[in-house]
C-alpha cells in the first residue's frame, strides 16, 4: 500500500516536471521568436478564449475587474482561437483561455495558461509597464 502511495506521488511530480519544462520550453520560444503586436508604442495583452470555452467566461470576467489605470496603459487584444486559427498556431496556443502579455519590444514577457484571476493578472502587468 505505501509502495503504491509513493509511486503515485512519484508519477505526479514527473508529471508536474514535464509540464513545467513544456511551459518553459514555450515561453523561451515565444521570446525568442521576438513576436510583433501591430504598430503599437503599449504593452499588449493577448487574450486567446473561444465561445465553446467555459472558463474563457471567468477569465474575461477577471479581465473586467482590471484596474482601469493599468488597462489604459496597455493594449488588450482578445483573440476568438477558433476563429483565427493560423494566429493561434502561431503563438502555439494549446490551452484556452491563454493570456500572454508582451512588452513594447514585442517580447512575451509573461504566458498564462488556464485562468489567471485580476490580481496576478495586474501584478504582471506592472512589471511590463
Amino acid at each position: 500500500m505505501l509502495d503504491r502511495i509513493l509511486l503515485s506521488l512519484a508519477l505526479i511530480a514527473l508529471l508536474f516536471v514535464a509540464y513545467r519544462l513544456v511551459q518553459r520550453r514555450h515561453l523561451v520560444r515565444l521570446r525568442a521568436a521576438r513576436l510583433r503586436v501591430g504598430q503599437s508604442p503599449q504593452p499588449s495583452l493577448l487574450y486567446f478564449w473561444s465561445d465553446h470555452c467555459a472558463p474563457c467566461v471567468t477569465q474575461e470576467q477577471f479581465l473586467r475587474q482590471l484596474p482601469e489605470q493599468v488597462t489604459r496603459q496597455i493594449r488588450i487584444e482578445q483573440i476568438d482561437a477558433e476563429k483565427e486559427s493560423e494566429t493561434a498556431a502561431r503563438y502555439g496556443i494549446f490551452t484556452l483561455p491563454t493570456t500572454m502579455l508582451v512588452d513594447r519590444q514585442g517580447s512575451v514577457r509573461h504566458v498564462n495558461y488556464g485562468l489567471i484571476d485580476a490580481r496576478k493578472l495586474a501584478s504582471q502587468l506592472e512589471s511590463v509597464l
